[in-house]
């Protein structure tokens, strides 16, 4: 029989220890009072050895536990740092009159997490982005440009997304994004393999958020016909899929991980998981809100960005330095096309002014949002936008106050601050141009966290080869 003990390298008197007790020891062979020697002559590992009485052998100690005489094996001294740093994870493996007391393999992990970023900077090469829920690709090619301005090369490696559209549209407009070996899986991520020997330097994720959402946890209360609030995690296609992307970061063991998802995803059970895996698996995470406004964009959507790095670069990525890269327009007129006033783009819409009414009647808070083009800012566009529906913002018209008009696709897009080359494609439909600029994040936003990143992941380069983490 043999027992594995996970523990870590404690300290005692400015020294390393590594302490252990229990029947586990006696069982195998390691008794009160029997004697052992330290192989020392391994790099990678310590073993401890059951020996007969020898005078300059180590004595397995003892304490009563109970009125039971309980077996330790106590080391306390400064040879260990050859071995091991202090706080640094164990695998301790005892078998028939044997200790094998090596690095623990999340241990390892970081390590190579440390080196191959450090590399990877030092080098200057591409570094290889997994992507996942894709869409048409508006996250990526903001976190690409935003490393691309500070002189940070990528390019998806993997891409994995269910809708065919979507990753055609990012296929034929985002060409910077793929390489001649990129990836591109089309289907849903559960049904995914994670692939340890596919190389990923960053795993970007824009989590589903179809159940995270204000408007997602009340559509499933509606459909549910149920008074309770929803759990994001009880969607019925989206609630699940943040452990697929977990399982793929401890496959592939990026060194960076960025995700982002609604503002209230940050208070869900699925968030907190988030952080709980990764920091068990050797990653500090780090969160931020992203106000639209703040970083540019007029549209002032709010996305909780995800910044999580592996141990020992917490000191280099900090989010709290995204700053804006663009300044925001004045006024929404700004960004608007000049629609004629006799287009038939305006329409009178009476179906809801008289919602609204009821609306109104039945204390409800769903009212139009109709602007001008004087304002400042301007509400939250939705990937169902080109259904018209009564809280989607819209424009007035400025002669007839009982006319108006959605926005164009070209204009939702700068609202955003994502760049027009996504969508320009004719062949692309105006619902889907919507869907793809409804379901993005605002891409100043994400283009600053790109740019912040690379500028901070450059002093990796001053560092010597085969750099190890502080104890």
């Amino acid at each position: 029989m043999a027992s594995i003990i996970i523990s870590t390298v404690g300290e005692r008197k400015d020294t390393p220890r590594i302490w252990f007790e229990g029947e586990k020891l006696r069982r195998e062979g390691f008794r009160a009072g029997e004697h052992y020697r330290m192989d020392d002559s391994q790099r990678d590992r310590l073993i401890l050895v059951r020996v007969n009485d020898d005078s300059d052998a180590r004595v397995v100690s003892s304490r009563k536990r109970n009125g039971k005489r309980v077996p330790i094996i106590d080391i306390n001294n400064k040879s260990l740092a050859k071995w091991f740093e202090v706080s640094q994870k164990l695998r301790i493996a005892i078998r028939r009159g044997r200790i094998i007391i090596t690095k623990h393999i999340l241990t390892g992990h970081v390590a190579a997490r440390l080196e191959k970023a450090r590399k990877a900077i030092a080098e200057r090469r591409k570094l290889a982005v997994h992507s996942h829920y894709h869409g048409a690709g508006v996250l990526d090619l903001a976190i690409h440009s935003g490393l691309a301005k500070a002189g940070v090369n990528s390019f998806v490696q993997v891409a994995i997304e269910k809708e065919r559209e979507y990753l055609d549209v990012s296929l034929s407009q985002n060409p910077e994004l793929f390489l001649e070996d990129s990836i591109l899986i089309e289907g849903g991520i559960e049904d995914v393999t994670p692939d340890s020997r596919i190389p990923c330097d960053i795993l970007l994720a824009g989590l589903p958020c179809l159940g995270a959402s204000v408007a997602g946890r009340s559509k499933m209360r509606h459909i549910k016909g149920e008074s309770r609030t929803y759990l994001p995690e009880e969607h019925d296609t989206a609630g699940s899929l943040f452990f697929y992307t977990l399982n793929h970061i401890i496959a592939s063991q990026p060194w960076l991980v960025i995700l982002e998802n609604v503002k209230a995803y940050s208070s869900s059970a699925s968030m907190a998981v988030i952080r709980s895996v990764l920091s068990s698996a050797g990653y500090v995470v780090s969160e931020r809100v992203l106000g639209g406004n703040e970083f540019g964009a007029l549209e002032n959507r709010e996305r909780l960005c995800v910044v999580a790095v592996t141990q020992g670069l917490e000191d280099v990525v900090d989010l709290t330095d995204v700053e804006p890269l663009v300044s925001k327009p004045d006024t929404l007129g700004e960004v608007l096309d000049d629609i004629p006033a006799d287009s038939p783009m305006w329409r009178e819409m009476a179906y809801l002014a008289k919602k609204e009414k009821r609306d109104i009647a039945d204390a409800k808070g769903f009212r139009r949002q109709l602007f001008t083009g004087e304002e400042s800012r301007i509400s939250t566009i939705t990937r169902q936008y080109h259904r018209r529906r009564s809280t989607d913002p819209m424009i007035r018209h400025p002669e007839k106050p009982e006319l108006s008009r959605l926005l164009t696709p070209e204009e939702h897009s700068r609202c955003m601050g994502i760049p027009l080359k996504i969508i320009e494609d004719p062949a692309i439909a105006t619902g889907t141009k919507h869907e793809i600029l409804g379901q993005s994040v605002i891409f100043p936003a994400f283009e600053a966290v790109g740019y912040a990143l690379a500028r901070q992941l450059s002093a990796l380069i001053s560092w010597p080869s085969g750099a190890t983490l502080a104890a």
